[in-house]
């Protein structure tokens, strides 16, 4: 029997126990570094929105792309397209990688970007990026576009929400283009043939798939329905 001053020392704890506490205490470790990630990269890339926007402010171009700034009719059967040469392409012309190339706007995944020239790193931490060598929106061709799911602001996570018939807005400073979502599916990121030129005019959005992984790319695929010119739009570059 022990005294009243005397302390009793405690049986070591288990291997096993100490085991487990260690590996707890080591994934608690990685989910708290991911969130702190997901947090910077979504907070970096909010910044570069934000500055994007107002660039497109000061510029006038592409500022508020809703009903207000669209002529009361558009262009008959998407026709106009002297003027699309002498607005859209002169000013996409005199992009560098990083500027401004147009705005996106998909109600179904309530999303609202500004869209960069480029899909590098940095370009993509910025938001979606045009792919470079796609077409431009226009009377034929295939325009690409690609965002990240996951981080950097994550601007197309929804964008499996998208399917048959849905409807995306793509600003330019003088003209709203409207597609209509005719499929969607997977490839594999080798099959960059989903990019190629397209006799009818189409969109296609890229994004890895499935969430957190580069296995496969999601496909969107939608085709110019409707292109319609802005009121309240800058001059058109000098030639």
């Amino acid at each position: 029997m022990t005294s009243a001053t005397e302390t009793v020392p405690l049986a070591p704890r288990p291997l096993s126990r100490v085991a487990l506490h260690a590996v707890g205490n080591v994934f608690i470790g990685i989910a708290l570094g991911l969130l702190s990630y997901y947090f910077v990269t979504d907070f970096v890339t909010g910044r570069q929105q934000d500055a994007l926007r107002e660039e497109m402010a000061d510029l006038g171009t592409m500022g508020a792309p809703s009903p207000d700034r669209l002529v009361d009719e558009p262009e008959p059967e998407l026709t106009g397209w002297e003027t699309w040469r002498e607005e859209d392409v002169a000013y996409w012309a005199g992009l560098e990688r990083g500027d401004v190339f147009g705005r996106l706007v998909i109600d179904r995944m309530e999303l609202d970007a500004v869209v960069v020239v480029g899909t590098d790193r940095d370009e993509l931490k910025m938001g979606p990026g045009w792919i470079t060598y796609t077409d431009l929106p226009g009377e034929t061709g295939n325009v690409g576009i690609a965002g990240h799911r996951t981080t950097y602001g994550a601007p197309f996570r929804r964008l499996d929400d998208l399917s048959q018939g849905d409807i995306i807005h793509f600003f330019s400073p003088y003209r709203r283009y409207t597609y209509q979502v005719t499929e969607k599916f997977t490839v594999t990121p080798d099959q960059v043939e989903v990019m190629r030129t397209t006799e009818i005019p189409s969109l296609t959005l890229s994004a890895c798939h499935p969430p957190y992984s580069a296995a496969y790319r999601l496909i969107v695929r939608a085709e110019l329905i409707e292109m319609q010119r802005l009121e309240d739009t800058p001059e058109a570059p000098s030639s």
